[in-house]
């Protein structure tokens, strides 16, 4: 007997053969549900990596913007004025003079070079 005949034999005379078909089906369908599952979740993440890139770049390319200062005014308890005497003790042992300038304000004046510099730091 050719083999063709007796496969077609043990389909016809086979009991468990729908058991077998509904094991073979539902296998099937749990390998697509996985494949369509893991699809989905990749096209998500390339989804979500794209619009963070997007969002990136576009920070990126955004001037920064200089922060806000706001002014607070401060009390009058919390401001002291230092007087020339003062301000000239600030300095023992160094040679340094006191100026008025022509508009009113005052300035410290160092002799030697380079004092200046140690002493005086502008913000």
């Amino acid at each position: 007997m050719k083999p063709e005949k007796q496969y077609l034999l043990h389909d016809l005379l086979d009991e468990q053969r729908g058991d077998r078909r509904e094991a073979t089906l539902l296998a099937g369908g749990r390998i697509l549900r996985r494949r369509r599952w893991r699809r989905a979740a990749f096209q998500s993440c390339a989804a979500v990596t794209f619009l963070a890139l997007a969002v990136f770049s576009l920070q990126r390319m955004t001037a920064p913007r200089s922060p806000v200062l706001n002014a607070v005014p401060a009390s009058s308890d919390a401001v002291q004025c230092l007087t020339d005497a003062e301000q000239l003790a600030q300095f023992p042992d160094k040679p340094v003079a006191l100026v008025t300038l022509e508009d009113g304000r005052k300035r410290l004046i160092f002799p030697r070079p380079g004092e200046e510099e140690r002493f005086v730091h502008r913000l």
